[in-house]
């Protein structure tokens, strides 16, 4: 397949030929961004230490909807539009900062007006200690540091490396950060995964995506160890970026069986910047090795998050690219408008067991953000074998669903953040 051929040249060719080219760099002094504790200026001269203060508080938090179309919703009863729209989540944030100190949280609600399922989880809930300008350790719910951070993707629906657990993930476990002049090297431990807390599902009310326990198949993470290396670059002519390779291992213990399987996944990443365009591609390797008991098929494993559980194809690789340009629009509407963000992110997970079809997700859309408290999300998503995107849910990233047809949902996400 072409685009596969094209996305592993792309991130590997980065990754190992980027490392000699020179660091990313201004000319005429400054280029660390103000407030930006872990940039180390190319000049030489030491990073500041952080400077010793009282602690600052921040409390807030945002309203999202959804106002959508589905294609295999059409001959359903939901037509008007009133009846499509849907509440996504409340979110409450807070936060700190005290000289070497940090923290965050999020805690998220979630209402299923069509099956009357309410559920809560934190989205991440973590403390952060700076040894120096160039470290930071990090404690609790926090994000994964595997591919690219912080995210692979532009528009609401993410890329399929998120419905696989492998982007945007979090985890309750220790993180070390270490910034060494371009390059930034990350290590982590999980012990566990972040939990499953209020809904109505056995084991899926949580965030991100991790394998649960469903019946007979109680399967869990645990131990989970993470390294991350990644090197920002400049090539001239404006381009900038980063470059980098991550590495996972965990366990997959098994309270029926009482062993322990395995799991692993690999990425190299690229990112390119110039003005306001932006490129962004991933190559993912994973492989999750069950203990199963006897009869049950290790073809697959039981994913879940949001409530709802489903199945994932054991192995594969996920190759995801994504196309950007940001347009600066302050000036033609008076600032009301500060930016908006065209993009277009295709994903492709392509799935070791022959006997299951390939599951692909294309997203064409446009963020806005506005002066003020509200930011807007309008996304044209096409998915084929695809959970979120099609008739299919519990089958669609492992053996398939619908018949390999191709279905659409339009979305929009309207954010009130305060």
């Amino acid at each position: 397949m072409p685009l596969k051929l094209f996305t592993i040249a792309v991130a590997g060719a980065a990754c190992c030929a980027l490392a000699a080219l020179p660091a990313r760099a201004e000319e005429g002094g400054e280029t660390c961004p103000a407030g930006d504790a872990f940039c180390e200026p190319a000049s030489g001269v030491e990073p500041a230490e952080p400077e010793e203060s009282g602690p600052d508080f921040h409390f807030g938090g945002a309203i999202r909807a959804n106002v959508y179309h589905k294609s295999w919703e059409a001959g359903r009863k939901r037509r008007n539009l009133p009846e499509n729209i849907r509440l996504d989540t409340v979110m409450l944030d807070a936060s700190f900062e005290s000289g070497r100190w940090d923290g965050s949280m999020q805690y998220r609600f979630y209402y299923y007006s069509d099956d009357g399922i309410l559920t809560h989880f934190p989205h991440h809930a973590w403390i952060g200690y700076r040894p120096d300008a160039r470290q930071k350790i990090q404690a609790g719910i926090q994000k994964v540091p595997f591919g690219l951070l912080p995210f692979a993707s532009n528009n609401f629906f993410f890329s399929l490396a998120f419905y696989a657990g492998l982007e945007d993930d979090y985890d309750l476990g220790f993180r070390y950060t270490r910034e060494m002049g371009p390059w930034t090297f990350d290590a982590a431990w999980f012990p566990s995964d972040e939990g499953s807390w209020a809904g109505d599902s056995e084991d899926s009310a949580r965030y991100s995506y991790d394998i649960v326990s469903d019946g007979a198949r109680q399967n869990g993470e645990r131990h989970q160890f993470n390294l991350r290396a990644a090197r920002s670059f400049v090539i001239g002519h404006g381009i900038t970026g980063e470059a980098g390779a991550s590495l996972q291992y965990g366990l997959i213990p098994n309270d029926t069986t009482g062993r322990d399987g395995e799991r692993n996944a690999q990425a190299l990443h690229a990112r390119f910047d110039r003005g306001p365009w932006n490129f962004k591609t991933e190559v993912i390797r994973y492989e999750f090795d069950l203990e199963n008991p006897p009869g049950q098929d290790g073809r697959y494993v039981t994913m879940g998050a949001f409530d709802y559980p489903y199945r994932v194809a054991s192995r594969g690789w996920i190759y995801v690219a994504g196309l950007a340009y940001a347009w600066n629009t302050e000036e033609e509407t008076g600032g009301l408008l500060k930016t908006v963000t065209f993009y277009n992110d295709y994903s492709y997970l392509d799935k070791a067991e022959e006997s299951y079809a390939g599951s692909q997700q294309n997203v064409l859309g446009a963020g806005m953000d506005f002066d003020g408290p509200l930011y807007v999300t309008l996304d044209w998503a096409l998915g084929r074998n695809n959970a979120y995107i099609g008739p299919e849910f519990t089958q669609a990233l492992a053996s398939g669903g619908n018949g390999g047809d191709w279905s659409s949902r339009v979305n929009l996400n309207v954010a009130l953040y305060f």
